[in-house]
């Protein structure tokens, strides 16, 4: 039985993680719009002189991708003029950030005529001790985003087709909502690019980084967010890939627990919280271990999984792969916690139970462990289903009718007609309330009682069985109950259901992609096959540009 719990696990592996048949089409649309906006930041007149090349990162640049090729992150890397001279050390105060000291940069630019326009907006950008801030370096950027995307009339236009684009501050991204035919988001993550010689790590952190050329310092705002932040968040990417990269089945493991976590709307568990999850065990177990079954892999990390969210009777950690003083589930309420833990454990005793004897009630549980019709995109209409909030700051789409909003109306299910709209006005009013009629509404004659009694209520019994129909279902009663029979509405003529503008039929998604080629600027672009995610950030703090 165990061969076949294996082959259900490649199955959805397969099914409904993978997209190849939407690959194309979305990636030509994205590599037109960060053309588009990655030429605006190179022309910007101080900007310019920053911009360094970008590389793809997220679920995508680690090929780790799944459902829909909906998001994307773009990390921009930005160097300064004497970039190594930057001093970085660890922040006493936030295990895993970084304080980025300016002092040498500025004072040796100082008299440099070549780089004035730099070492001006330094000067309005670092503290009294010439530290980088965070909130500075990205309300400046936050003001050059807004103009290229008005400078760009807040649309792209891709093969003859115009899409609206929508900006939001999110967390350290500067995120662009792509609507129309195409729904997808693209992160523009500002990074300032640091050699190996300035790297801040542990020794035993550092020998997992050892042959990286490069690492980022990230201006990701504090929780809550703070004036005057001089803290950075370290980020190792292309260290990490480097150590998930060739595992055999360790990225399947990784796209079949993040298509569960979409499943089950767990979306407190974070992609980087699985990513860090398979980093340490990438680090703790021989290559040979990636070679056995999938479903060995999968029930051994959700038993890990599971114990990292433990609350009792000892509250379980998952540390920062690259600071371990750093707890990532520290954020998280012991409800949150709670609520993933149970999740966890019963898909594992779920997988320990098929893998011991398949029987088709587990068979079928395995199958809701990735497959769920409520997340699957409606008739080609390219949206995932998502648990973040609406967006309302996209501006009217072209050729959409008004006050739609932007929100995707699933197309009727073929063959069923629509119905009119002064049909449910005539539906008698036990169809309207789902009440079973009657076959015929006769008025009842309330016979009195032989000695009444005078302001005696009625049992309430009796009450309700003399009541008519439209009393009993909640309706408000007409003057008069006549007792002609409800006429059945006239069967509706079979519809066409109505063609939605900007939509396309597309294929179920299926295949898998390849790691992303490096562009001439040192950063990566994706070409079709793609690598496949992305880090779910909070919208909740998301700020309407």
């Amino acid at each position: 039985m165990a061969n076949n719990m294996e082959n259900r696990l490649n199955q959805a592996n397969g099914t409904f993680v993978n997209f190849d048949s939407y690959r194309q089409e979305y990636t030509t649309h994205y590599n037109a719009l960060r053309d588009a906006v990655y030429s605006e930041w190179k022309a910007a007149r101080v900007l310019g002189k920053l911009v360094n090349g970008y590389t793809l990162g997220g679920g995508y640049g680690d090929n780790l991708k799944v459902s829909m090729p909906d998001e994307f992150d773009l990390v921009i890397h930005l160097t300064f003029p004497e970039n190594d001279k930057i001093i970085a050390t660890a922040d006493p105060r936030k295990p895993g950030n970084v304080i980025l000291d300016m002092s040498k940069v500025m004072a040796t630019i100082a008299n440099q005529e070549h780089n004035k326009l730099v070492f001006e907006l330094l000067q309005k950008i670092v503290n009294s001790k010439r530290q980088l801030l965070e909130d500075k370096l990205q309300s400046w950027l936050q003001g050059i985003m807004t103009q290229v995307l008005s400078k760009m009339g807040n649309r792209i236009e891709v093969g003859g087709e115009i899409s609206p684009l929508c900006y939001k501050k999110c967390g350290p991204a500067h995120t662009i909502f792509v609507k129309g035919r195409y729904k997808y988001s693209v992160d523009f993550v500002p990074a300032i690019k640091l050699s190996a010689a300035q790297v801040v790590l542990a020794p035993e952190q550092k020998k997992y980084f050892a042959g990286t050329p490069y690492w980022d310092a990230i201006p990701k705002p504090m929780k809550p967010a703070q004036n005057e932040n001089v803290s950075f968040r370290a980020s190792f990417y292309d260290a990490e890939r480097r150590l998930l990269h060739g595992k055999n089945n360790l990225k399947n493991a990784i796209r079949l627990l993040k298509q569960h976590r979409n499943v089950k709307n767990k979306a407190n568990l974070k992609s980087y919280y699985i990513k860090t999850l398979f980093l340490w065990e990438a680090t703790r177990q021989s290559p040979s271990y990636w070679q056995k079954p999938l479903t060995d892999i999968m029930i051994d990390m959700l038993s890990k999984l599971g114990g990292t969210l433990s609350v009792t009777p000892k509250k379980g950690k998952l540390p920062f792969f690259w600071d371990p003083k750093l707890d990532m589930f520290a954020e998280l309420t012991d409800p949150q916690r709670a609520d993933m833990f149970n999740c966890v454990r019963k898909t594992e005793y779920t997988f320990k139970r098929g893998d011991g004897n398949l029987t088709g009630d587990i068979e079928n549980n395995v199958q809701r462990s990735f497959s769920n019709e409520e997340n699957k995109p409606p008739n080609g209409n390219c949206q995932k289903a998502s648990s973040k909030p609406s967006q309302k700051c996209s501006p009217a789409k072209p050729n959409e009718p008004k006050g739609t909003k932007g929100v995707a109306t699933p197309n009727p299910k073929p063959n069923e007609p629509t119905p009119r709209p002064e049909a449910s006005k005539k539906k008698p009013v036990e169809a309207q309330s789902g009440t079973k009629p009657k076959a015929t509404v006769e008025p009842t004659s309330v016979k009195p009682n032989p000695k009444p009694v005078k302001g005696a209520t009625p049992p309430a019994v009796a009450a309700d069985n003399k009541k008519p129909v439209e009393a009993q279902t909640g309706a408000k009663p007409k003057t008069k109950v006549e007792p002609t029979p409800a006429k059945p509405n006239p069967k509706p003529k079979a519809a066409t259901p109505p063609a939605q503008p900007n939509q396309t039929n597309q294929n179920p998604p299926n295949g898998n992609g390849a790691k992303p080629k490096t562009n001439g600027n040192g950063g990566s672009s994706p070409q079709p096959p793609l690598p496949s995610e992305k880090k779910m950030n909070d919208e909740s703090s998301c700020k309407v540009m």
